[in-house]
């Protein structure tokens, strides 16, 4: 089978939307402005038992999606801290089916520049994003257990080459 390709996607909310929630600096009033700061609160809500912290590290290597994985109860976080890359995403389909497959043909991949993070829905099928840069840092937030319980990786056969 001949491998497919897919274009990147500008991060932007209308864009995002069928994966989850763009987290970005907002243009309206900061919710506290003073001499020192401007904060805005509330910016997504997250449904995760137990939220843990964790750190990412993503190595450079070839842009083709073999796989993707997914997580049916929490939200999941990715902020990006360190580098630019490419994150592919697919929508939540069937998330009560355990044998629910990766719906192919509406796999998206988009640019983190590092100026925005995102919020996934519960069940968006994700990969590992791909540095353009040497190596990519995040911040991942997602549920104590989740990796240890609540874990559901597919192979993509053929798999998908990120268009640059």
């Amino acid at each position: 089978m001949k491998m497919k390709e897919i274009s990147i996607k500008l991060l932007t909310k209308e864009n995002f939307e069928p994966f989850g929630k763009v987290i970005e600096l907002p243009s309206t009033k900061p919710t506290i402005s003073n001499d020192a700061l401007d904060y805005w609160g509330a910016l997504a809500d997250l449904d995760i038992e137990k939220p843990q912290v964790s750190f990412l590290v993503v190595k450079k290597r070839d842009f083709v999606i073999d796989k993707m994985e997914r997580h049916v109860k929490p939200t999941e976080v990715f902020i990006p801290l360190e580098g630019t890359s490419v994150f592919p995403v697919a929508p939540p389909k069937n998330v009560k089916n355990p044998k629910a497959e990766v719906p192919v043909g509406e796999i998206a991949a988009f640019l983190l520049d590092g100026s925005k993070g995102v919020v996934m829905k519960k069940g968006t099928w994700h990969w590992v994003a791909f540095p353009t840069t040497e190596k990519a840092t995040f911040a991942v937030i997602l549920g104590a257990e989740t990796v240890e319980k609540d874990l559901d990786i597919k192979d993509l056969k053929p798999p998908l080459k990120i268009h640059l």
